[in-house]
């Protein structure tokens, strides 16, 4: 499978954006900080108080490229990801969240980005997630992009391997990761990983 395992800082601001750079970056560990010392009932175990970045379709398909490529490598042609239809809820845990904008399932369709969509249940379960796909691959479940500053958002996603009908039998594996993702001239890049609990 094509998973990667990144760095944890992967560029260097330039002189121009450090300082945007080094306050999104400490708004981001302090997020990262009250998820992991809050309960698990915690409405803010994803995002803590900022609020939902207001991004045009676009952007968060950019966003979310970003993200899929701090645990993937995208131009791997024989990955394959699906998109769980529901957003991920602020609370930790799987439980809850919105529906994601079938607009922006589209968008992420017609970017090359996922393949179908399945959906990650909300308990781990001792046998792997089955998908209706024409291969095996990953299922994945974002957030929202949360707004740490004008051009910087925290994001976190779920991801599953998946196996599909009457296919090998795949490895029972799901992780958490949140993402500090910055736009940098036309384009939004990843800076930070942080790895959550295994929800």
């Amino acid at each position: 499978m094509p998973l990667v395992q990144p760095a944890q800082d992967r560029t260097t601001a330039t002189v121009d954006e450090v300082h945007l750079t080094a306050f999104s970056a400490v708004r981001w560990l302090l997020l990262l900080i009250a998820s992991a010392c809050g309960r698990s009932d915690d409405s803010a175990y994803r995002g803590g108080s900022a609020g939902v970045a207001d991004l045009p379709v676009s952007d968060v398909v950019a966003v979310y490229r970003a993200t899929l490529g701090g645990s993937f490598t995208l131009d791997d042609p024989s990955l394959s990801i699906l998109v769980d239809p529901k957003l991920l809820p602020r609370t930790s845990g799987l439980a809850g969240g919105d529906s994601l904008a079938p607009t922006l399932q589209s968008a992420l369709r017609d970017a090359g980005l996922i393949k179908g969509s399945c959906t990650i249940p909300v308990e781990r379960a001792r046998e792997a997630l089955v998908c209706a796909a024409e291969r095996a691959g990953y299922a994945v479940r974002f957030s929202a992009p949360f707004a740490l500053g004008p051009d910087s958002v925290q994001v976190h996603m779920v991801a599953e391997q998946y196996a599909i009908p009457y296919g090998p039998r795949a490895e029972r594996l799901r992780f958490e990761r949140a993402y500090h993702v910055v736009r940098r001239g036309a384009a939004w890049r990843a800076l930070r990983e942080a790895r959550m609990a295994q929800p």
